[in-house]
């Protein structure tokens, strides 16, 4: 466990994207509608409505851990497989260059 001070810069920044996390969920929560999201948990559209404090807590909680949200149909990749896609990207786009000198 660490002990070291949490700087006001990374609570602020922590605050912005847990916000961000749950504008994310209220707009899903439109595209869905609450007395959907009610029927898929076996509910009330109520219960979904009071749920929305608790689900602003936990996003925050989410954005502290440094979890980040992404749909369903969503490809994710962690940094190292970012950085290898984009170091293949750059070597293919310098020989590509490198043969259109040559023509």
């Amino acid at each position: 466990m660490s002990t070291e001070a949490v700087s006001a810069a990374d609570v602020e920044s922590t605050r912005k994207i847990g916000a961000r996390i749950y504008g994310e969920v209220l707009r899903r929560l439109a595209d869905v509608t609450q007395e959907r999201a009610a029927d898929f948990m076996g509910t009330s559209p109520s219960t979904i409505s009071r749920m929305k404090e608790d689900v602003e807590k936990a996003c925050h909680l989410l954005a502290a851990l440094g979890f980040q949200l992404a749909p369903t149909d969503a490809v994710v990749v962690d940094q190292a497989e970012q950085m290898a896609v984009e170091s293949l990207a750059f070597k293919y786009l310098q020989a590509r260059q490198e043969a259109w000198k040559w023509r």
